[in-house]
């Protein structure tokens, strides 16, 4: 996507980003607001949900990459306000627009390919929690047995016990927390997750993203 295409993009007579582009001073008052102003994005949802329509990994296995690499040995603090990343549509399992904000996360060690792994991992977590099954610390125990009914007659599955699955909600929110520890938090970075609620629009989610 170029800046031509990008509705935040901004430049002056030159050619040149304009002062406009940079990031506003950061402020320590809670605002959960939309911000005024969000980073520079490349959009990467289309190529990110066709990928995971052929990838059938698990999340944490292998663990990403930017789990056991080093951190930069000098990170600013709190260097942008936070901004944010929408869910495509109210339900978890539909994932989040998989945006990466040039320019920002490298600074704190976390490359591109490190933010589409952590959005699409998130993603198919919550797939997996859909199903009954739990991608984040210890497993639920499978029982396998012979599925009945006039359309799955027959079949063999692995069924698993719901008073001990978490639900999609749920399983995000333990992903977010070993990727925070893992490697955002040590990046002087942490990701939230919210609920969104627009009004008259339908509900759905968003992870809030801030420089500590």
């Amino acid at each position: 996507m170029t800046d031509s295409d990008n509705p935040n993009a901004s430049t002056d007579g030159n050619g040149a980003d304009s002062a406009e582009d940079e990031p506003p001073p950061y402020s320590s008052e809670p605002d959960m607001s939309p911000p005024a102003w969000q980073p520079q994005f490349e959009d990467l949802t289309a190529e990110s949900l066709q990928h995971l329509s052929e990838d059938c990994r698990n999340p944490l296995d292998p663990p990403p990459d930017c789990f056991s690499t080093p951190t930069p040995p000098r990170i600013r603090s709190h260097d942008f306000p936070p901004f944010i990343i929408p869910s495509l549509a109210d339900r978890l399992p539909d994932g989040f627009r998989v945006l990466y904000p040039r320019g920002l996360l490298e600074k704190h060690g976390i490359t591109r390919n490190d933010w589409v792994r952590f959005l699409e991992d998130l993603i198919i977590a919550a797939r997996l929690s859909a199903q009954g099954q739990s991608a984040v610390g210890s497993r639920v125990p499978p029982t396998v047995f012979r599925m009945r009914g006039p359309f799955i007659a027959g079949h063999v599955g692995t069924a698993y016990d719901a008073a001990f699955a978490r639900g999609p909600l749920r399983e995000v929110e333990a992903l977010l927390g070993v990727w925070n520890q893992s490697a955002f938090e040590r990046r002087k970075l942490r990701v939230s997750l919210h609920v969104r609620d627009d009004g008259d629009k339908k509900p759905g989610y968003r992870l809030l993203v801030e420089s500590m």
